[in-house]
């Protein structure tokens, strides 16, 4: 739900032309953003999160301004991503890793499987070294994480196809999850593609970030059988946390759930991926409240 309040009519200045504008605020998520909007509902100016501030500009006159000497740039994953109290040496060889959160609001999937969260203190350890990861479901319960759904297309012939070419028949189920992992961390090309994921279009395109990769694993492991889905929050990279996709793979003879992550390779993924949410895209919007509000404090790490 977003609520939007009518604050009046201003003049807005743009390219040297003043137009009459509604003036909007709109907050959505925790967030506030304030739009001018002209007679024809064209977005003319909009104030939003971390001070960006977006202007309707024609192509020439923006490539212009990107272009144009002292022009300057930033990077909208730097500006969202956030600076720990301290730093992690050596991620991926930590079993254990603690942290203060500061500034949630709203409900998050914190706990449960390697995730222990108790009063604003996050715990995660990894799936090898974890002790009771959950007790194994069983296919009631596991049903939803095998079906095809309009952006996550198993039963694709040529998501089939493919798998095809991926795995052995003869493959254990943690034999046939970690060729898939390597397989799309492999295969496709890393760079931001700015649509709704979907593992067909990304399959036939082999290119993606975070997102594509995510929703690709997920597809041709539930077209081997095995129960995925979609985790979001946040990964540790170059001393910062980054927003993040990845996945988590129900494997049996593993115990239960695993955390996957095809971008960077690593299965399971290390424990600087600190889950908020489990599910659909639609449930990453949940994510939006948290950017330039959250705050990490680094409590203890283990090997």
């Amino acid at each position: 739900e977003a609520q939007v309040t009518f604050m009046g009519e201003e003049q807005v200045t743009l390219g040297g032309r003043t137009v009459k504008a509604r003036k909007l605020s709109v907050e959505f998520m925790g967030m506030k953003q304030v739009a001018w909007v002209d007679r024809d509902g064209t977005v003319l100016r909009e104030e939003g999160i971390l001070g960006i501030v977006l202007e309707r500009a024609g192509r020439e006159e923006a490539i212009a301004g990107v272009h144009g000497a002292g022009a300057g740039a930033a990077d909208w994953t730097e500006l969202a991503s956030i600076a720990p109290s301290g730093t992690i040496a050596e991620p991926d060889r930590l079993r254990l890793l603690k942290v203060r959160l500061k500034g949630i609001e709203g409900a998050f999937d914190l706990d449960g499987g390697r995730q222990d969260f108790r009063e604003g203190v996050l715990t995660i350890r990894r799936e090898a070294q974890a002790a009771g990861n959950r007790p194994l479901a069983g296919p009631k319960e596991l049903a939803a994480f095998l079906r095809a759904t309009p952006f996550i297309q198993s039963d694709d012939p040529k998501i089939r196809r493919t798998l095809e070419g991926i795995v052995d028949p003869a493959d254990s189920e943690a034999r046939k999850a970690e060729k898939i992992v390597a397989w799309v961390n492999r295969n496709l090309e890393k760079r931001p593609v700015l649509s709704i994921p979907s593992a067909l279009d990304t399959l036939e395109s082999r290119v993606g970030d975070c997102n594509e990769h995510a929703v690709l694993l997920a597809a041709l492991a539930r077209a081997a059988g095995i129960p995925a889905e979609v985790e979001a929050g946040l990964v540790y990279l170059r001393g910062r946390f980054y927003y993040h996709a990845w996945n988590a793979l129900y494997l049996k003879d593993r115990g239960g759930w695993i955390t996957a992550d095809a971008v960077l390779g690593q299965f399971p993924a290390d424990v600087t991926h600190l889950r908020f949410v489990r599910g659909s895209a639609e449930r990453q919007l949940d994510l939006a409240g948290l950017i330039g509000k959250l705050g990490i404090e680094i409590l203890e790490t283990a090997r």
